[in-house]
């Protein structure tokens, strides 16, 4: 079990809808060979990802009820 720094920030449960003018949903993968899980890149203005409040950065933990914390890229999304 990994520590959690005093400074990380809190989760938030963020749901992405699908736009149907809107091709896919407005953010990048963004992944590190020295350490675990899917990032949040660059969120697009005016996206589904911005409006579903996704921040670069973030970490991913669940993708539609599963857990994908410790996938790597090409396991992820």
């Amino acid at each position: 079990m990994s520590e959690i720094p005093d400074k990380a920030p809190s989760p938030r449960h963020c749901i992405i809808t699908k736009w149907p003018d809107f091709e896919g949903y407005g953010f990048n993968l963004h992944a590190e060979k020295s350490k675990p899980g899917q990032y949040i890149g660059k969120v697009d203005v005016n996206s589904p990802a911005e409006m579903a409040g996704l921040r670069e950065g973030d970490r991913i933990i669940e993708v539609n009820g599963v857990n994908i914390a410790n996938e790597n890229h090409k396991q992820g999304i």
